[in-house]
Formats: C-alpha cells, structure tokens, sequence
C-alpha cells in the first residue's frame, strides 16, 4: 500500500493540478461584475469616415467599373483606353461591380467608401454607389 508520505504528495500533486486547471482555464472577465454589453468593440474600420470619390464611368466590364475623376463627359472619354496620367495623380478608381448594375460609360457617379486597396488603379472597397443627375 501507500505509506503516508506518499499519500501525501498525491493529495499534493492532485490540488496542484486540480487548481492551476480550475484557475488557469477561468477566463478574467468572469469574476466581472459589469454586464457584457458594456464590452462592446467597434473595429477601426467601422469607425472610419467615408471617402467621396465623383467622376465619370470610363469603362466597365465583368468585375469591375473605372471611374475617371475629370471636370468634364468629354475628356474623362479622352482618357479611357489610356488613363495611366490619371492614376499618377489619383483621379481614377475601381469599382466592383455589382449583380444589379445599371451604369453605363459616361455615367457620372459619386462613390463613398470606406477603405480602398493599395494597387494602382486603387480598388474601392465597400462601395455605396449614387447616380449624379445634374
């Protein structure tokens, strides 16, 4: 059988394994008297304002729209088979187009979003899409 020292150190061994489970496993905020709601997380991307973008649709295929922000119809068209000047001064952007899409080349749109990619055309992401009536 066991002797006493050995029982001992089992009864030991036992409470140390048995506690540092039961307290490690137990997350902090479950001694917590403040109710969950108080918690609340707001991503920064949530919090980010949205950008305003306004130019004309110079093109349009499957996926996506380029629009080319210019003063005028006319010369945003001048641009559409060669707008690499546009890019270097930020005047053009991707949108994804979407299943319902109703815009044609020559539409002028504003374009809200949130964030954009960083590739050249930038890529606007989670775009609200307005039609300009002028």
């Amino acid at each position: 059988m066991f002797t006493p020292k050995q029982k001992l150190v089992t009864v030991a061994t036992t409470l140390a394994l048995g506690c540092g489970l039961t307290f490690g496993l137990t997350p902090a905020s479950a001694a917590s008297n403040e109710p969950s709601t108080e918690h609340i997380s707001i991503s920064s991307f949530e919090k980010q304002q949205q950008t305003l973008f306004t130019g004309y649709v110079v093109s349009v295929d499957s996926h996506y729209m380029t629009i080319a922000n210019t003063p005028t119809m006319e010369e945003a068209l001048l641009y559409q088979e060669n707008w690499g000047d546009l890019v270097n001064q930020n005047k053009i952007l991707l949108v994804p187009v979407l299943y319902n899409n109703s815009y044609t080349i020559g539409d002028k749109l504003d374009v809200y979003f949130k964030a954009m990619t960083m590739s050249l055309p930038p890529i606007a992401m989670s775009p609200i899409i307005e039609k300009v009536t002028e």
